[in-house]
């Protein structure tokens, strides 16, 4: 029987099912798994900072304990830091520590898989089959370049239930119900971008009593919202640090513009990625020209998630996987094409159902199977460029290791990993806007802080830069510092002694 609010239909179709019927979010995860989980390990390792997540993981397996202090670098070492994302961490070292990189893979490859078949069930409740996996499909597109073994892609099944959640709240007139702080609770411990969670839990909030029939039910929905809000917050406290791991979203984004020195918070580029240009511009195109009318409030969602991704590129997957959700009962209403027909027998529409039990488990098993396979057959290793091995071996057998050093930005996260103190790595919020815009200037020979300056302060006595680093032209110029090593990743100069 399906269940109508007037605002949205949410059929139920928990009707006789054979236990080896295949579903689409079912296949769409095989298809994605096995994709992901390749020999290259690519996209998933091609970010330096997963070198640094897994030590930090290692870390606290060693110590029993979350960090409260930098362990990893010279220049910040005892300073106040916290491991906000310490349960991704803590799962990324044991995958790495139980399989090698080959198990790091397959865990971001079973998260991104899960995600996008979890979008396409979510979408599946108000639309039709092909229109569903067409929003998943642009989805994947927009976050293709993101689609890495860290942090957020653990996160991202809690965000889509969690967003899922509010929508299907407002649009049935009721506060979200309590289990779904079990979301939140989860994604708090294991991305810092719980935070938007909140802030979109407020503004769901606001639609929800903006949309109030009369004054009774506004005063209703008020002190049912009330009460949610107030438990999110105190649930999203619920970590190692408690609200702590609140206030470091404030410290990230007080960076300011040096946010936009680190390439995954600049603008996107869509010359790189004109993928993500198509897609936008059809969306813009399909809504223009079809008459799409939103709510004001659920407008206003849509477009801060639109400025979210314009501002930093990384924010491609709030953008891609949370506007459909919000926008997804609004289309079925708006377009009855789009509906989802819950008692069509169409081949396309029964596999919009639930996969049966046997053939979930056999997606499972296939699953399992090609990790074992990638096991025995492929030693899976991050790209050359995010781990510059040989480089790293001869200063190690040259005794350089401990000394003070100047190295790459994407440099950290392998070092880290190490076991090199580092001069700077990915941890933005540790290091500050000053820090990280003086040593972009002194590396990059530009602005006021000069390359020799930086030297002197901190008593550098080697650089370990990639090949192509203006720095490394004047270090060859600079008297007392000669190169004793470069190839394809990094290049070395030492100060003579």
């Amino acid at each position: 029987m399906a269940v109508t609010t007037g605002l949205s239909v949410s059929p139920d179709l928990r009707t006789a099912r054979s236990a080896w019927a295949l579903s689409l979010p079912l296949m769409l995860a095989v298809l994605l798994f096995i994709c992901l989980a390749n020999a290259d390990g690519l996209p998933l390792l091609g970010d330096p900072d997963s070198h640094w997540h897994i030590a930090v993981g290692n870390w606290m397996v060693e110590h029993r304990a979350v960090p409260h202090v930098d362990p990893f670098s010279f220049t910040f070492l005892g300073e106040p830091w916290i491991a906000k994302e310490w349960l991704s961490q803590l799962l990324l070292a044991l995958a790495f520590d139980g399989l090698g990189w080959t198990g790091v893979v397959a865990l971001g490859a079973a998260a991104v898989a899960a995600s996008f078949a979890l979008l396409l069930r979510l979408l599946l409740r108000d639309l039709k089959p092909l229109p569903a996996l067409v929003f998943t499909i642009a989805a994947a597109v927009m976050m293709a370049p993101h689609i890495l073994a860290r942090p957020h892609v653990l996160a991202f099944p809690f965000m889509l239930l969690w967003v899922a959640g509010l929508v299907r709240a407002v649009e049935e007139r009721r506060a979200p119900e309590p289990l779904l702080l079990l979301a939140m609770l989860l994604w708090a411990n294991l991305h810092g971008g719980f935070t938007l969670g909140i802030m979109l839990a407020g503004a769901f909030a606001l639609e929800a009593l903006v949309g109030a029939r009369d004054m009774q039910e506004r005063k209703s929905l008020f002190f049912s919202w009330l009460k949610f809000g107030i438990a999110t917050v105190l649930v999203a406290c619920i970590t190692p640090y408690g609200p702590e791991s609140i206030l470091v979203t404030g410290r990230i984004f007080g960076l300011g513009d040096v946010l936009n020195m680190i390439a995954e918070w600049k603008s996107p580029d869509f010359q790189k990625q004109p993928a993500q240009e198509l897609v936008l511009l059809v969306a813009v195109y399909l809504a223009l020209s079809r008459g799409l009318k939103l709510p004001l409030l659920r407008l206003l969602i849509v477009i801060g998630l639109l400025h979210l991704y314009l501002r930093y590129a990384r924010n491609a997957e709030l953008l891609a996987t949370l506007a459909p959700l919000a926008l997804a009962p609004l289309l079925a209403r708006q377009f009855p094409g789009m509906a989802r027909d819950p008692h069509s027998t169409g081949r396309f529409d029964q596999l919009a159902r639930p996969a049966g039990a046997i053939a979930t488990a056999l997606g499972l098993g296939i699953m399992a199977l090609w990790t074992g396979v990638m096991l025995r057959t492929h030693d899976v290793q991050p790209p050359g460029a995010t781990m510059p091995q040989a480089a790293l071996e001869y200063a190690r057998q040259h005794g350089l290791v401990q000394r003070p050093m100047l190295n790459h930005y994407n440099f950290g996260g392998y070092l880290i990993g190490a076991g090199v103190p580092t001069f700077i790595d990915g941890r933005a919020e540790l290091y500050g806007g000053d820090f990280i815009k003086g040593y972009s200037e002194a590396v990059g020979l530009r602005g006021e802080t000069r390359l020799e300056d930086l030297l002197e302060r901190h008593r550098i006595e080697w650089t370990f830069l990639t090949k192509d680093a203006p720095a490394n032209r004047l270090l060859g110029h600079l008297p007392g510092w000669r190169q004793v090593f470069s190839d394809d990743q990094a290049t070395i100069f030492v100060r003579n002694r």
